[in-house]
């Protein structure tokens, strides 16, 4: 592993829990990843953060949280989408960048994967890729309670991603509301234009709807957290206005200045150790072989 001193890889204990050499593996495979990713961002004068557990990996860790496994990373819509634009060509193998375009599963992420290893999520998935992957988040603008144009910007974002993931609830919703008055004939016509195309082109209405309303408000959030709320909340675009470095394993890595707001919005007393599960607690990983061979050996 490039950039990687041999000892990085002795299983250690840090903040009371074992570190042993797989994880050691993945988390290096998922270091070359992110330089990688940022040698790109770097070409094309693109902008990104260390976020969700990797920020607070690099805030109070200087490094990944011992019982996390993953990389997150979160750009503005408006850089994410030139991000896209380039991925295909930049991401050679072995590695993949995957979207809604690129393979079989809709997602309002991306992720760049390293075909040599293995991260399987879906295990009824055999011709996907799945190796072991960091997550690129795009931020987009959602209601503050400040801007009340948006109220209708924000009501349409959660049409069109029913549009993408339950078509036929959402048109039945849309028609109940044309029955009781509460919208007209010519908007509910838009609606069924965008439900009769292929699902990956209802995704980019989606994408490109979030694109154009991009900086009308100041709050900021993964849009699928906020149009189902979890504990993820919205964060404000002034927050980032300016970059720091911190350092991340032996790399260092981008992060808002108001880094302390943002952790403190997202989970409290962030400096308080909460040992728990990641996100990715049934995915299957494997530094030493690819999914594909996994699958073949195992699955």
């Amino acid at each position: 592993m490039s950039g990687i001193n041999p000892s990085f890889f002795k299983k250690e204990i840090r903040s009371d829990f074992l570190v042993d050499e797989k994880r050691k593996k993945v988390w290096a495979v998922e270091l070359e990843m992110l330089e990688r990713f940022d040698q790109v961002c770097k070409k094309h004068g693109l902008t990104y953060w260390a976020f969700y557990g990797t920020l607070l990996g690099a805030v109070r860790h200087q490094g990944f949280v011992p019982w996390d496994d993953d990389i997150d990373l979160v750009m503005f819509r408006d850089d994410y989408e030139r991000l896209k634009a380039v991925a295909s060509w930049e991401f050679r193998e072995p590695y993949f960048f995957q979207d809604a375009y690129t393979d079989r599963r809709i997602w309002a992420l991306s992720k760049i994967r390293d075909s040599r290893t293995t991260g399987i999520e879906f295990r009824e998935l055999r011709d996907f890729h799945q190796g072991i992957f960091i997550d690129i988040f795009p931020l987009d603008s959602v209601a503050d309670g400040a801007c009340e144009e948006f109220d209708g910007v924000r009501e349409t974002q959660g049409l069109l991603w029913g549009l993408v993931v339950n078509p036929g609830g959402t048109l039945i919703e849309l028609k109940q509301e044309l029955m009781e008055g509460k919208r007209g004939v010519e908007e509910l016509q838009v609606f069924l234009e965008i439900a009769k195309k292929d699902i990956r082109e209802r995704f980019r209405v989606f994408e490109d709807f979030n694109l154009a309303h991009f900086g009308e408000t100041e709050d900021l959030n993964y849009i699928t957290y906020d149009l189902v709320p979890c504990d993820y909340k919205s964060v404000r675009r002034d927050w980032f206005q300016e970059t720091w470095y911190l350092p991340f394993e032996h790399l260092m890595v981008p992060v808002p200045r108001e880094y302390d707001k943002i952790l403190t919005r997202c989970y409290g007393d962030y400096h308080r150790l909460v040992r728990g599960g990641t996100a990715h607690e049934s995915v299957i990983l494997d530094p030493e072989i690819s999914y594909d061979e996994y699958f073949a050996r195992y699955l």
